[in-house]
Order: C-alpha cells, then sequence, then structure tokens
C-alpha cells in the first residue's frame, strides 16, 4: 500500500465521476484539479480537488492525516480529505434552476460513494461524502450556484 493515498484518491474519484453516466446524460464537465478553459456558463461544472471557487489560484487540494493505528508501530491510520466543487451558471434570472442542478449533481456524488465506498479499492476502509457548504452568487452572466464539498476517506498505512 501507498505511504500516502491522496494522489490515487484524487484520481479514482476524478476517473470514476467522469464515466458516471447518470453525470455524463446532465452534462457535467469533470475536471482534475482546477481548470484554466473553465466554461461557467451553462452547464455544471465539477471540480475533483478543487473547489472551483478561485479557479486554481492556490488553493489547497485536499489534506492528509496520520496517526498510530494501534501499539503495533507498523501500522497508520490515514485520513484524506479531497476538496471538490459543483458549480452552475446559468443565462437567466432564475437561481432556484441552478441550486436544484446543483444539489442532483451532488446526490447522484454521494449515492455513488455510497455504492462503492472504497472507491473502486482506492482507500483501504471507506470513503464518504462529508461536508459541503453552499454558495450562491449573481454575476452578469446570470445566477451560479455552487456546492464545495470534502470526500473524507480513511486507510490503513503498513510500513
Amino acid at each position: 500500500m501507498a505511504e500516502f493515498f491522496f494522489p490515487v484518491l484524487v484520481t479514482a474519484l476524478y476517473d470514476r465521476w467522469r464515466a458516471n453516466a447518470q453525470l455524463q446524460a446532465a452534462g457535467v464537465a469533470v475536471y482534475d484539479g482546477p481548470a484554466d478553459n473553465q466554461d461557467d456558463a451553462g452547464r455544471i461544472e465539477l471540480f475533483v480537488g478543487a473547489s472551483g471557487e478561485d479557479y486554481g489560484d492556490g488553493e489547497d487540494a485536499g489534506a492528509t492525516d496520520q496517526e498510530w493505528a494501534n501499539a503495533n508501530t507498523t501500522e497508520r491510520d490515514s485520513y484524506e480529505q479531497v476538496v471538490c466543487g459543483l458549480w452552475w451558471t446559468q443565462d437567466g434570472p432564475n437561481m432556484a434552476t441552478v441550486r436544484a442542478g446543483v444539489a442532483g449533481a451532488l446526490a447522484v456524488i454521494a449515492a455513488d460513494l455510497r455504492a462503492d465506498v472504497t472507491v473502486g479499492g482506492a482507500v483501504s476502509f471507506h470513503a464518504e461524502l462529508a461536508s459541503v457548504r453552499w454558495r450562491q452568487i449573481q454575476t452578469e452572466a446570470g445566477p451560479r450556484f455552487g456546492a464545495v464539498f470534502t470526500v473524507r476517506a480513511r486507510s490503513r498505512v503498513y510500513m
């Protein structure tokens, strides 16, 4: 097993959500981290390893915390946190539509994590949707709604 699961977990989440049929059907664009070529208007955007708020302006992608698993000093528990963001900007004045679209996409993501808590074997114990911050902004292009969320995972590191 790896010393740090963060890189493996981010890649596994990106690959999994990029291939998710429900997210594809909803037209969700999935980015691996921040994207310079974001297309704000007209579709939901999912950022894995970035909040999508600052367009990759040096923000944290996540965090790793480790502690000894027990008195046996050959095992450590590793806790990974991956920052993600879902955003939708819509032409027109309807905030309720973008809010519902982002919430629907987040429900698909939460169900996907519950269906395979190891994210295809990327972590040894479990991954879960841990927290969500909701953001709504009025822009010149129209209403913009976002959900900045954290995927938290736990694995065992064998030294």
